[in-house]
């Protein structure tokens, strides 16, 4: 009578060695994903060095180039939804951090103005340069304005009036200049990625309807 010979885990494991688990390539809609987060993040970072690091940028009569503020309203363009969100609150976020008030002022201001962005992307605009220096002049406006009246005119800062037209307002313009830059360079990067990354014909449709 044949003995049954059993093979217990340990035993199998031991005389054909560890399994090794192959790791699956990345699809290419994981490597679209990839390569535009890391390149919005390193193109938040690099405007927040150069907008905020003394002496980095330069500025003209007094006026400051506020970069953050139209390259996030050309990520929330491209992105919308929550990617989007959350690369603007991230940049918001380094904005408080590096200022003088640590209140969650820019944070909150760059997670609405992302938001209301990408609804009116999704609902409303189309995604073109006129559309981006459309947003991108109300959102800086907006934003000076309200910074204005919470950092100036709500603590009794003498002579708000003038600062308001000698400060912010070139401020606004000086960053207003830079949308048409960060819109063409992002839409070829995003032409770039499409083309290198193809998505699949039923994500390509799900955007094309979008």
């Amino acid at each position: 009578m044949k003995e049954r010979i059993t093979f217990d885990s340990r035993t199998r494991q031991s005389q054909t060695g560890p399994v090794k688990r192959q790791r699956r390539p990345l699809s290419n809609e994981q490597k679209h994903k990839l390569w535009t987060n890391v390149v919005f993040v390193g193109l938040i970072l690099l405007c927040h060095l150069l907008q905020n690091t003394p002496h980095m940028f330069p500025t003209i009569m007094g006026a400051h180039c506020f970069l953050l503020l139209p390259l996030t309203v050309c990520i929330a363009m491209f992105l919308h939804n929550l990617p989007a969100t959350m690369l603007c609150l991230f940049a918001g976020v380094l904005w408080d951090v590096s200022a003088a008030h640590l209140d969650g002022f820019n944070a909150i201001f760059f997670l609405l103005s992302s938001t209301g962005v990408g609804l009116l992307m999704n609902y409303l605009m189309r995604n073109n340069l006129w559309s981006a220096n459309i947003l991108s002049a109300l959102v800086i406006l907006l934003y000076v304005t309200l910074h204005w009246l919470c950092f100036v005119v709500l603590r009794g800062v003498d002579q708000g009036a003038f600062t308001y037209i000698n400060y912010y307002l070139p401020s606004a313009l000086y960053s207003f200049a830079f949308t048409p830059v960060f819109y063409v360079i992002l839409r070829r990067f995003m032409r770039y990625i499409r083309e290198r990354y193809p998505k699949s014909s039923m994500a390509r449709g799900f955007a094309e309807l979008r």
